[in-house]
């Protein structure tokens, strides 16, 4: 004879996810301030450093908790940003550390300034793309804000 338990499944309110949105937010601005860092030339923590899409603090929650959000067109605009934020800045990592080209026909400060350029543009993508995902964001948490609680709760 088996005995089955009944596990009774917690809803989130819309509290809760406005708070997962705004935590997610937080790590978003966190990651930022790493890749400042990077470019800056300050030395990161490994744990700091570049990470795909999915495994960065954001990530982790649009990809796994806001995915009950994935039919609402505002959490879908967010996708796409967040993708080329980290592609960005994975450039904007690699570039750092790779050995300069300079040699015969380049100077070290003509391969340096060059470099300089490549990184100043790559963080300033970097940050406009950030502007775009942290806009897409705050309107995605508008959305789910005005949205009346009855059509919320069929979300989950």
């Amino acid at each position: 004879m088996y005995i089955f338990a009944k596990i009774k499944l917690t809803t989130m309110t819309k509290k809760d996810a406005i708070e997962q949105l705004r935590k997610a937010k937080l790590g978003h601005k966190k990651w930022i301030s790493y890749a400042k860092a990077i470019h800056m030339g300050i030395p990161l923590k490994k744990e700091s450093l570049p990470v795909i899409e999915t495994e960065c603090d954001f990530g982790k929650w649009y990809y796994k908790d806001g995915q009950v959000f994935s039919d609402i067109e505002s959490y879908k605009a967010i996708e796409e940003p967040h993708s080329i934020l980290h592609n960005t800045y994975m450039k904007l990592y690699i570039s750092m550390n790779e050995p300069l080209e300079s040699g015969l026909f380049v100077s070290k400060s003509k391969a340096q300034r060059k470099r300089s350029k490549e990184l100043n543009e790559l963080m300033d993508k970097l940050l406009q793309i950030s502007d775009v995902l942290i806009n897409n964001i705050n309107q995605f948490e508008m959305e789910i804000k005005e949205m009346p609680d009855d059509e919320f709760e069929k979300l989950q």
